[in-house]
């Protein structure tokens, strides 16, 4: 029996690395679900001193299973640890991190009210492991409250195509920007195109920013090796305009939290509300059309302005199927006085 222990990045957020051990726990449980064998003993232990997350298993990970850990959006350093050795002897073990993009991109972006992008790597992986698909697809993710692109920067990482969605053209303009120079800074061979994708007579409007991009110019002859990053200015109560039915292997979103933020739905087009649970009564029949069967839709929200159970009760009468045992009720955690975050996933079976 072997035994591994993960030691979690100590991230940039003093205050989300003190919550985020339970929602750590609980997304490494979901990855050993992935695994070829089974895992125990998945706990938090302390070892001279220093924090960890362990489990035991039977064989040496498995490459396939060493990438799922890899993955994970908390993971450091891992380390291998014998039954025939001390306690206090651990042997590190190489990871494979994903990397289509410098992962450094997160970072980089900052802005007031900007969510950690560790907990949005998380919600991506949730995502991901709850979904029927795996590392060989050639993923397609939606963001569909996009902002200024921290998803849609997280996906692009992982070698996902991504597509975002924006209202407020401004926050389009600057990640569109801040997109641009960073894939010129890290010379990546790309080219950016922008036009409608449709106007009517009551003033309804949207259109989209393209990037297409590869590490190297021979890279970017290939349409199978060129990634594709989309912004579109537009309405996520549109969704099925833009988009074509089952596009998306995931639809991951952090919503608006009524506080710095707002939203709007279909009842009030100009006004903002404090609660997302309109802007959904929307979107959420939009979501389900595009979302590929066996795919997840993943959404953070403020459960302060709507119970999880009105959420809950609203995706199934959409006919999502909300996946909401151990330990997917374990990824609630305080932000602040005002916002207690919790997300909800929920799958199209």
């Amino acid at each position: 029996m072997l035994r591994y222990l993960l030691l979690r990045n100590p991230g940039h957020n003093r205050v989300y690395y003190l919550e985020s051990e339970k929602l750590a726990l609980a997304e490494l449980t979901l990855t050993t679900k992935r695994f070829e064998q089974p895992c125990d003993e998945i706990q938090s232990v302390d070892i001279a001193g220093i924090n960890y997350l362990s489990f035991t298993i039977g064989q040496v990970l498995s490459e396939a299973e060493l990438k799922w850990l890899s993955n994970l959006s908390f993971i450091f350093a891992l380390y291998q640890q014998s039954a025939d050795t001390p306690e206090s002897v651990l042997h590190p073990v190489e990871l494979t991190p994903p990397g289509y993009v410098d992962p450094k991109i997160s970072m980089l972006l900052k802005y007031s009210g900007k969510t950690n992008e560790i907990f949005t790597r998380m919600m991506v992986n949730v995502g991901l492991l709850s979904s029927d698909f795996g590392f060989d697809e050639s993923f397609q993710m939606l963001d569909p409250v996009a902002g200024k692109g921290t998803t849609l920067f997280e996906g692009a990482v992982r070698g996902f195509d991504v597509t975002g969605i924006e209202m407020e053209r401004k926050m389009v303009h600057d990640s569109t920007i801040f997109f641009k120079k960073f894939l010129e800074q890290d010379k990546y061979k790309h080219t950016l195109s922008k036009h409608a994708m449709y106007s009517s007579s009551t003033g309804s409007e949207a259109f989209i920013q393209l990037f297409e991009y590869a590490p190297d110019k021979q890279s970017f002859k290939l349409e199978t090796s060129r990634k594709h990053l989309a912004i579109i200015g537009g309405n996520a109560i549109h969704s099925r305009r833009y988009f074509k039915v089952e596009k998306f292997h995931l639809i991951v979103g952090d919503l608006p939290y009524g506080i710095a933020h707002g939203n709007r739905g279909h009842k009030k087009h100009s006004s903002r509300t404090r609660s997302p649970a309109e802007l959904m009564e929307s979107c959420l029949p939009e979501f389900y059309k595009i979302l590929k069967t066996g795919g997840s839709l993943v959404l953070a929200w403020n459960k302060f302005v709507w119970p999880r159970e009105d959420f809950v009760a609203l995706l199934t009468s959409t006919g999502f199927q909300v996946l909401d045992t151990d330990p997917y009720d374990q990824f609630t955690h305080r932000v602040d006085q005002s916002i207690k975050r919790d997300i909800v996933v929920a799958r199209k079976a």
